[in-house]
């Protein structure tokens, strides 16, 4: 889908959702008290993007995040706000760290047990000096439709030793190591086969690619 129909698509069903919220009538005057007069007219605003949660849910947006994909853009100004382009621009070709091992469906924890489907792969750091600063890039594609959507993150708190191995996950969980995601986004909401591509990086070393194949199937939850 172009820019140019997504930005009309986006701007129509948001525009229908603040109006239905709003209703007909005209407030007499303004609220007596501060705060976010938006959010009070047309329901919760979690992020303070402008945006209600419950158009959130319906355009595919974050409600926990005012920018959605990462690209510095407030959801409610960016024309796309689930396609990020790749701001990750590493020159290195040296080789420090390796990612194995990606799995979105068929997941389990460190007990066993099996968990919601989500995103995770190994980091392996094959240097010398702990790595840390790292950021990611992963796209979103329908294999029927061809339609994309991308992510980029930062990943504060992350950090390899030398010769350590340790899983990362992007869930909603909140545990250590397991890094937040859009619960509307295409991975949770579109039941045809998806594949998602992911570049980890951080600084001064080649970065690292890796995809894997989502099955169809029905709509999954976001938080697990």
């Amino acid at each position: 889908m172009s820019k140019k129909m997504y930005t009309f698509i986006f701007v129509t069903i948001l525009s229908a959702l603040l109006l239905a919220a709003c209703g007909s009538s005209t407030p007499s005057s303004a609220p007596a008290s501060g705060g976010n007069d938006s959010a009070a007219a047309n329901g919760s605003d979690t992020d303070g993007d402008g945006i209600p949660d419950s158009a959130e849910k319906v355009l595919g947006t974050d409600p926990k995040t005012a920018d959605t994909d990462g690209d510095g853009q407030n959801d409610l100004d960016d024309q796309n706000p689930m396609m990020a382009d790749n701001p990750i621009q590493e020159s290195s070709t040296t080789q420090g760290f390796t990612i194995s091992g990606l799995l979105v469906e068929n997941n389990e924890d460190g007990n066993g047990a099996g968990v919601p489907d989500h995103l995770e792969f190994k980091v392996t750091n094959t240097g010398t000096a702990d790595l840390t600063n790292f950021d990611i890039y992963y796209t979103i594609t329908d294999k029927d439709t061809g339609a994309v959507q991308g992510y980029y993150r930062t990943l504060p708190g992350f950090t390899v030793k030398p010769s350590e191995t340790k899983d990362i996950h992007f869930d909603n969980t909140g545990q250590p190591n397991h890094f937040s995601v859009n619960p509307n986004s295409a991975f949770y909401t579109d039941q045809n086969g998806l594949t998602l591509k992911v570049t980890l990086h951080t600084t001064g070393l080649a970065p690292q690619t890796g995809s894997v194949d989502k099955d169809p199937g029905g709509a999954e939850g976001g938080v697990e």
